[in-house]
């Protein structure tokens, strides 16, 4: 294949992949947002110049879902969310209407990206199982880690605002797991990361309005049960890829 006939392959692509995510955002009423149009496509130049075409399309779109996820969570719990607004490298973003009025309603929002992510690890690992594609198998595996490191409790990741609903301490073994990770990566984002969850631990739980953690034991419980049953499902996911991988 020569030069001309891969630069084709990359806009029929990218054209094809343009096409569906216009209709997917159409479907749950996010494409009425020219900043999510934008960011999601500058994104997705980024991704495929770094990664290539297909990743690259097959990234932006665990962004979208999961996103998604956490919009959908806020319309259950009586809030709206606008976005996603996309950023490269760093991931996507949305903001809510209204705070949360307590933290089992910041958790469950919180719980919508990694739940609806977790659903895209699967899906990505069945088609791979289905097709023997690769790409799926790669993207299931990648799914898995977006989700995982999602869901360290530490802030600014949906891991802090779940953990918040069981403990707030969970905050401190988020900080120092966060803190290993980049002992092992030297990510500069891992770092700014780290460095803002302990400017958050130094803030403290007096930020929140009062009666903000006031939680019955039952609703303790219920966050706990999906923290931990997605970090279980996600764990054994990325340990079953991660051998197909090899």
């Amino acid at each position: 294949m020569n030069c001309w006939q891969v630069i084709n392959l990359g806009r029929r692509v990218l054209r094809r992949a343009g096409i569906g995510i216009v209709g997917l955002l159409a479907l749950v009423q996010v494409s009425g947002t020219l900043s999510t149009a934008v960011s999601m496509l500058v994104s997705l130049v980024f991704y495929a110049l770094a990664f290539g075409v297909k990743f690259g399309i097959g990234f932006i779109l665990l962004l979208l879902v999961h996103e998604l996820g956490h919009i959908a969570a806020s319309r259950i719990v009586g809030l709206r969310a606008n976005g996603p607004t996309f950023i490269p490298f760093i991931g996507a973003v949305i903001s809510l209407n209204r705070p949360p009025i307590n933290a089992k309603m910041t958790a469950n929002i919180a719980i919508g990206g990694p739940a609806a992510g977790t659903l895209s690890a699967l899906v990505c690992l069945a088609f791979y199982l289905w097709s023997s594609s690769t790409l799926m198998l790669v993207l299931s595996y990648t799914a898995c880690l977006l989700n995982i490191f999602n869901l360290i409790p530490c802030a600014p990741l949906d891991g802090e605002r779940i953990a918040a609903a069981i403990s707030p301490r969970l905050w401190w073994i988020g900080s120092f797991v966060i803190g290993v990770v980049f002992l092992f990566t030297y990510n500069i984002l891992v770092l700014l990361i780290f460095l803002f969850s302990l400017f958050e631990l130094w803030r403290g739980e007096e930020t929140q309005a009062d009666g903000y953690y006031q939680l019955t034991t039952t609703q303790r419980l219920k966050v706990a049960w999906w923290y931990f049953g997605l970090l279980s499902v996600l764990g054994l996911t990325t340990l079953y890829t991660l051998e197909l991988l090899k």
